[in-house]
């Protein structure tokens, strides 16, 4: 499909930019007033430990009193001796008789809290899940990615995290077992056939000198991933258990390419394969490349298929637990202020916000988006909406 403007020029960003505001206008209202509902609740919990404390602060202070009353009344009777048993005694039957009232009064707040706290969790993951079907789309220039993949019972755990314009960053959960390709334990040779390795110097029998000892890793595992943005680090391995033989492979696709590559034996630390000069002498260092190209290719496939948000952070600020989802949704409006600008100067109607839709075979479809429409949805949430409106280039 490709997307035109209103005056059928060439709209840069090819894809429904309309269907993507409006969905914006909804998220937006929607989990800010679920915010707004979770710093009420989050008010009303403070207010209950402060009340809860300064009662019990009351209780002492009351207790306190009394105790120095009855010591003062002992003070000043004639009658201490007969007296001052029966008061130890008062004393004791009024301490006890108040710490329980301050355990069942302190048990009945804490009980409120903790349903409260309930609530604010509960309002959390709806507004986890609301941020997530709008960021899943990717709504926002994406600057790079992380990939992390490891080893699981079966196949592999993979996260990536995006790193998007305007200082937002979202980690979500990959489900790999949907790509043939990942659903299961990877070997080296699933990307590349017959990459060998310098692993170690050994002396063949009968002879002096030491050679270098070529190890093809065909059969060697997948077990640890990690690629971000031109970085790639790999872990291959014998077997699965912690123990077994290893080769870890860092390859920077910068500019200027480097590889380094480290090997440990059985039950050993790993160590730099290029720090000896006759295993880096025979080391293809081209073939390494290829190896790592097939990698990045591969991990790249897993990407649509990212599916649950963990987390979602603003300027490295948890969003959700920070409340600060009004400050995530202006950033967005930022971003996509000026997109709104370019298609209003297109647009042949000054209340509507237009594109067109061209198939493979030529047809176009119009799309609208009335302006008033966005303003109004937006209002739900008053003077929050308002300021999205201003920042957007609505009103």
């Amino acid at each position: 499909m490709k997307y035109l403007f209103g005056d059928t020029t060439d709209f840069p960003l090819q894809r429904d930019f309309l269907k993507l505001l409006d969905n914006f206008t909804d998220t937006s209202v929607k989990a800010i007033s679920i915010e707004n509902k979770v710093l009420e609740l989050k008010d009303k919990i403070l207010d209950k430990r402060r009340f809860r404390n300064s009662v019990l602060e009351e209780m002492d202070i009351f207790l306190m009193r009394i105790e120095n009353a009855i010591s003062e009344a002992i003070a000043n009777s004639e009658e201490q001796e007969i007296i001052i048993q029966y008061a130890d005694k008062s004393k004791e039957f009024l301490k006890k008789f108040m710490d329980e009232g301050k355990n069942k009064f302190s048990d009945e707040i804490l009980r409120e809290i903790d349903q409260l706290v309930k609530k604010v969790d509960e309002a959390d993951e709806e507004n986890r899940k609301t941020l997530e079907s709008f960021f899943i789309q990717d709504p926002v220039n994406i600057i790079s990615k992380k990939y992390t993949l490891k080893k699981a019972e079966k196949g592999y755990s993979a996260k990536v995290l995006v790193f998007c314009e305007g200082t937002i960053t979202c980690l979500f959960e990959i489900a790999s077992s949907e790509i043939p390709f990942w659903d299961g334990q990877v070997k080296a040779i699933d990307f590349v056939r017959g990459v060998e390795i310098p692993a170690r110097m050994k002396k063949p029998f009968l002879k002096k000198e030491e050679v270098p000892d070529i190890v093809k890793i065909d059969d060697y595992f997948l077990t640890d991933l990690v690629l971000s943005g031109k970085e790639l680090e790999v872990v291959f391995k014998k077997r699965f258990d912690t123990e077994a033989e290893r080769f870890r492979l860092k390859i920077d696709f910068s500019d200027e390419f480097e590889v380094e590559l480290y090997h440990a034996e059985e039950n050993d630390v790993e160590k730099n394969i290029q720090a000896v000069p006759e295993l880096k002498n025979v080391l293809k260092v081209l073939r390494l490349r290829e190896l790592g190209e097939k990698i990045v290719e591969r991990t790249n496939d897993i990407y649509p298929k990212k599916r649950r948000l963990d987390h979602i952070h603003l300027n490295d600020k948890d969003v959700i637990e920070e409340n600060i989802i009004v400050e995530l949704m202006e950033n967005v409006a930022e971003f996509f202020a000026p997109i709104i600008a370019d298609i209003r100067k297109h647009s042949p109607f000054g209340e509507e916000l237009s594109l067109k839709a061209e198939d493979e075979k030529g047809e176009r479809t119009e799309i609208y988006l009335k302006k008033s429409v966005v303003i109004e949805k937006l209002d739900a949430i008053k003077d929050k909406g308002k300021k999205l409106s201003e920042i957007l280039g609505v009103e």
